[in-house]
């Protein structure tokens, strides 16, 4: 297995986890049908051997179609609301040419009133982690 292989596979453990504890928050954040989302990308691709931008198109789907394409570089930051529902996502690295099969998230029940936080980074000894808070 490749070290971005590793990489990737580390991160999408953190990433299922954290959806698991998003649909076991409490629903007291909103009664519109929706919860709020944070992703920071706060991972210089230098550190991995790739550039620093580290450029990645985020595929999102709801309820089994596609809901948006999300690009993301190192130091991006996307806030928003989404409906309440069951996701998926899935990452496409623009510099490997490739969806990366390790890096798909879900499917995961998301309700609403959660808040989300999402920031991949690099750890300990320079390994990626994603650090999930919801509340």
């Amino acid at each position: 297995m490749s070290r971005i292989t590793k990489i990737f596979t580390a991160i999408t453990m953190i990433a299922v986890l954290a959806g698991a504890i998003a649909f076991a928050a409490p629903r007291a954040l909103a009664s519109d049908g929706t919860f709020n989302v944070s992703v920071y990308h706060g991972i210089n691709g230098k550190s991995l051997g790739l550039s620093k931008e580290l450029p990645v198109q985020a595929y999102i789907y709801k309820d089994g179609s596609l809901l948006a394409t999300v690009p993301l570089e190192f130091r991006d930051r996307i806030t928003t609301n989404l409906p309440a529902g069951n996701y998926t996502i899935q990452v496409f690295s623009e510099e490997l040419g490739t969806f990366v099969p390790s890096m798909q998230v879900g499917p995961v029940e998301l309700p609403e009133g959660v808040m989300v936080r999402l920031q991949a980074r690099l750890g300990a000894g320079g390994a990626p982690d994603l650090v999930a808070r919801v509340k």
